[in-house]
């Protein structure tokens, strides 16, 4: 793993980290491993998807979890649903 995407990985799991702790009670967000597998899933793996895409939807699925939408768009974008 490089460094810069152990970084990645590190900051996206503190960042999941403050954002649970800024709003308990919320609850609707997938833990790390939840929202990577949904991610590869959606996306691609980090080494064959497009890193922001990766990253956008990480960060809807770590706060929005299974309320994450995909939106019609290239590259793919991700927004929480209402």
């Amino acid at each position: 793993m490089s460094k810069h995407r152990a970084g990645s990985w590190a900051f996206t799991a503190l960042a999941a980290v403050a954002l649970g702790g800024a709003a308990p009670g919320c609850g609707g967000g997938y833990d790390v491993e939840d929202a990577r597998a949904a991610c590869d899933a959606l996306v691609g793996q980090v080494a064959t998807s497009d890193k922001a895409a990766y990253d956008d939807c990480m960060e809807c699925h770590l706060e929005c979890g299974a309320d994450c939408a995909v939106l019609e768009s290239f590259p793919p974008q991700f927004a929480c649903s209402d």
